[in-house]
């Protein structure tokens, strides 16, 4: 097969739909993405750059935006959830990361004043887990294609990520999402 291993390409794609997902997410709630990456093993990790706490001043909303955030790092996990292969050493530490990321999270909503205790935010984590999963079922397809592209590119920097998401993603209501019913 022209030295090309099947294993790298599956776990190329397991990463890349992750961090598609988890960017898609970004992009719908307004959160700044400044870079989304995948890397062969042994160079720097992939991943992606997204500090969702800096949308608070423009949300006006802590419960939306700490709710929100929880959809932004749940978000690849259960699309990892949905993968029949093994999980690949790079999304391990995906999901280690998004791990301390929903720990971060966690510690926001208490900094923050809307609970007293990081035992208190279950609430917003269950409904950024809720928010994922019905973004996933909606927004299937783009996610697939953003993916595609990423593995293409390799690295997509703010600009080239607003450039694609505006020039494929469909229009989405992150507000009705929250709204629906169905995961």
């Amino acid at each position: 097969m022209n030295g090309v291993n099947m294993n790298d390409i599956d776990q190329h794609k397991q990463i890349a739909r992750h961090l598609a997902a988890r960017a898609l997410v970004a992009l719908r709630a307004n959160f700044r993405v400044e870079r989304i990456t995948v890397v062969d093993a042994g160079e720097q990790s992939s991943g992606i750059t997204c500090d969702w706490t800096q949308a608070r001043e423009p949300y006006r909303n802590d419960m939306k935006l700490i709710q929100r955030g929880f959809a932004f790092v749940y978000v690849g996990t259960i699309v990892d959830q949905k993968q029949t292969e093994p999980l690949s050493e790079s999304i391990s530490k995906q999901l280690n990361s998004d791990m301390t990321s929903a720990q971060e999270a966690r510690e926001a909503a208490v900094q923050w004043g809307l609970v007293s205790s990081l035992r208190d935010t279950n609430p917003f984590a269950h409904v950024g887990y809720k928010l994922a999963s019905r973004f996933i079922r909606v927004d299937g397809v783009a996610i697939d294609h953003l993916a595609d592209y990423l593995l293409a590119e390799r690295t997509l920097d703010e600009q080239q990520l607003l450039a694609w998401f505006e020039r494929h993603a469909t229009p989405l209501s992150l507000e009705e999402l929250e709204q629906s019913i169905t995961y």
